[in-house]
């Protein structure tokens, strides 16, 4: 019997991975619609199917080509369309990370957002704005490349070029949009909760979080590189416990009950910064990182209750912000970073978390807000009040339907 080839194994290996990381995507949105009111579920359904088609569009007719193509270290130049002898696994990894970063850009603003504009919107992030953060950071050619001999960075899977940057446009999605219909008034009815959507979700994402991890390998037939898999599990696993369990007790302190919010969200911003250096960690350093991104997630979500910032899904505080202190954790504790002898990675860690942010400000602020001015990104009041789905989708809630019927 022949040997396996040990290329074949290792790309349907991460093409196995690339199946799980959808769960991160379609587990977003069994969040989002747990949190959504039954008039408008179907809406937030469609936005989350028809952007994984979208993105899929934009990704192959030039977003791989910024984000992989050959040349220069800024934007890349080959492989549009899947032409140039493409590296279809690789493809097909990146576009499913991408998909997830898509997800994340207008997540923030469920219940008010049009069709039509986070169609284009989508389009616009997925084919540009993804891709070049993506060839600065991941790509042989980029300036940021851990190899880069200019600004080398630590960015193993994602917390910068997936979360951070993900969750900026959701920010400023946030700040174009604006916040839900009275949202901060006195008689606003805050939407219960499908505790078994949200667990569900946050499970599927657990799982695309470790389709991420395993995926970003390099390697698999090498000597001790199961070991290297299996560590790369475990300080995920951590990190993702101790988000979930110090957020939990945070809670518990704060208001005297626990919340199955807090739990699952604080292990969701534990694994996304863990994402950076997960490869390199010790697991005590692993458990350190997803505590400390919790403990950021509860201070931006106290802080944007506060400010009067209407973040249903926590893409801010869960997402965009425990990426960011993942890379500067990273830049501190990897085996590149300081405490390695390495200070140069933390200052480029540091800057590539400002990029990120500008880049992702640049691009999508002006974006929004000429979509907001020509009224295709936000819902009318009245729609938003009485449901999307009542006037944008054929396909509705039974239950809702049949209560209008009585």
């Amino acid at each position: 019997m022949a040997n396996p080839d040990p290329v074949a194994v290792h790309d349907a290996f991460i093409l196995i991975c690339s199946i799980w990381v959808f769960c991160l995507k379609f587990g977003f949105a069994f969040v989002e619609a747990s949190k959504t009111s039954p008039q408008s579920v179907s809406n937030i359904l469609f936005k989350n199917t028809v952007d994984t088609f979208v993105t899929l569009v934009a990704y192959w007719l030039h977003g791989y080509a910024f984000a992989f193509g050959q040349h220069n270290s800024v934007i890349g130049t080959k492989f549009f369309l899947s032409l140039d002898q493409t590296n279809m696994v690789h493809f097909f990894f990146n576009y499913v990370r991408c998909t997830v970063a898509t997800t994340l850009a207008l997540g923030a603003v469920n219940e008010r957002t049009e069709p039509i504009g986070y169609i284009m919107s989508a389009y616009v992030f997925s084919g540009l704005v993804y891709p070049l953060a993506c060839h600065w950071v991941w790509d042989s050619d980029g300036i940021f490349h851990p190899l880069s001999s200019s600004y080398p960075t630590q960015d193993y899977a994602g917390s910068g070029v997936i979360f951070l940057l993900g969750g900026t446009a959701g920010a400023v999605a946030l700040r174009v949009i604006g916040q839900r219909t009275g949202r901060w008034s006195p008689n606003f009815r805050q939407r219960e909760y499908n505790p078994s959507l949200m667990v569900l979700g946050s499970c599927l994402q657990l799982v695309g979080f470790l389709g991420l991890v395993l995926g970003s390998h390099q390697q698999l037939f090498e000597p001790g590189e199961g070991q290297l898999l299996g560590l790369k599990c475990l300080n995920l696993l951590l990190a993702a416990a101790s988000g979930g369990l110090y957020s939990l007790i945070i809670e518990r302190l704060q208001h005297h009950y626990y919340s199955l919010e807090s739990l699952l969200s604080g292990a969701i911003a534990g694994m996304v910064a863990v994402c950076a250096g997960v490869d390199t960690y010790i697991p005590g350093i692993a458990v350190l990182c997803g505590a400390t991104g919790a403990l950021f997630f509860k201070a931006f979500q106290f802080l944007f209750v506060v400010i009067k910032t209407d973040d249903t899904m926590n893409v801010i505080s869960a997402y965009l912000t425990p990426g960011a202190w993942g890379l500067v954790f990273a830049g501190l504790f990897s085996d590149q970073g300081t405490l390695s002898g390495n200070a140069h990675v933390l200052e480029n860690n540091f800057l590539i978390v400002v990029i990120l942010l500008l880049w992702g400000i640049a691009v999508m602020y002006p974006l929004l807000s000429f979509f907001m001015c020509i009224g295709v990104l936000r819902v009318p009041r009245f729609m938003e009040k009485q449901g999307i789905d009542k006037f944008r989708h054929k396909l509705r809630n039974p239950q809702v339907n049949s209560k209008s019927l009585n």
